[in-house]
């Protein structure tokens, strides 16, 4: 038994010693930050093309264009400082797009471009909601007219698999309104066809009434918002593509100039330079450590523990 009890506490402490060393043959290991993997402090950077929208091709190839060719130069590892390098890169993308357009873009927004089509949309559809309801309220009115006591109707109703018709004196309803009289026949309310009930039922009446009025509201606004749509997006169009024409190029949902894309393009490219020196270097030190001789390896990885900030003297005796 105190044998399995030292086996079992000796594995303890190896275990925890493991979790708490160093692990230098995982490259992905940071000293500094153990909780956090190397890749993840110091990520590549991407250069995106950061135009989603499909309405405009033009700006999406020219954003890959001047992305293609500072990748280029990221690639040969120029050096971005250098200011001959730099107008080497920019005469690259003046042969593609002009860096900086003379006129100004057209930067109208959704608000003001609909200012500009509201005359025309108003002149083809000049009803608002209320009016159109109103308008649609009266011709209900006509449309769905009760019958009334007297009235000479014809009236078509169903029992079984059968279809029946009558004409005659509508005389009234029958107890609670569950029937109606025409001539000396009485027809339940429900055997009604509903071109026939609607003109006797008056919940069912006022139920096809609101239906028919809110249909006519909704199909006008339907047909007004379809042509202001299709105003809103030509003009659009020719907005897009003036600005694309002056040499304009919309990312980031808004109009740039191939200049502010370029540096953009250059910080980018300098970040991810300076994220593969370091990579590079970390390599290195890496390659030189695993090369070193094992004595003159710092243990697991470690350098030699301080003392009050001053190394400590290997050949002092350490006391516990």
């Amino acid at each position: 038994m105190r044998t399995l009890l030292t086996i079992c506490s000796l594995l303890s402490c190896a275990a925890l010693l493991c979790a708490q060393a160093p692990r230098r043959m995982n490259p992905n290991y940071d000293r500094d930050n153990p909780n956090r993997a190397k890749e993840e402090q110091k990520r590549p950077v991407t250069f995106k093309d950061r135009v989603s929208a499909r309405d405009y091709p033009l700006s999406n190839k020219r954003v890959k264009q001047i992305n293609d060719i500072v990748k280029g130069f990221l690639d040969r590892n120029e050096n971005f400082n250098d200011e001959a390098v730099l107008d080497t890169l920019y005469e690259q993308v003046g042969n593609v797009v002009v860096m900086t357009p003379e006129k100004p873009a057209d930067v109208r927004n959704f608000e003001e471009l609909q200012k500009v089509i509201a005359p025309q949309v108003d002149k083809k559809y000049p009803q608002d909601a209320k009016q159109v309801r109103a308008a649609a309220e009266k011709e209900a009115e006509q449309k769905f007219a009760m019958q009334k006591p007297k009235d000479q109707v014809k009236v078509f109703y169903q029992r079984g698999n059968r279809t029946f018709a009558v004409s005659g004196t509508f005389y009234g309803y029958g107890y609670g309104g569950g029937s109606i009289q025409v001539n000396e026949r009485h027809i339940a309310m429900f055997d009604l066809l509903p071109e026939s009930r609607i003109r006797f039922d008056k919940i069912f009446n006022q139920k096809t009434r609101e239906d028919f009025i809110n249909g006519k509201v909704e199909n006008y606004t339907a047909k007004k918002f379809a042509y202001s749509n299709s105003l809103l997006r030509k003009l659009q169009a020719e907005q897009r593509a003036a600005n694309e024409k002056l040499g304009y190029i919309y990312a980031d949902r808004k109009w740039n100039t191939a200049k502010k894309l370029t540096d953009d393009a250059v910080e980018r490219a300098k970040a991810e330079a300076a994220r593969r020196a370091e990579e590079a270097r970390l390599k290195a030190e890496e390659e030189r450590s695993r090369n070193m001789p094992p004595g003159q390896q710092p243990p697991d990885g470690m350098q030699q523990p301080m003392n009050n900030g001053y190394p400590r003297n290997p050949d002092q005796q350490q006391y516990y």
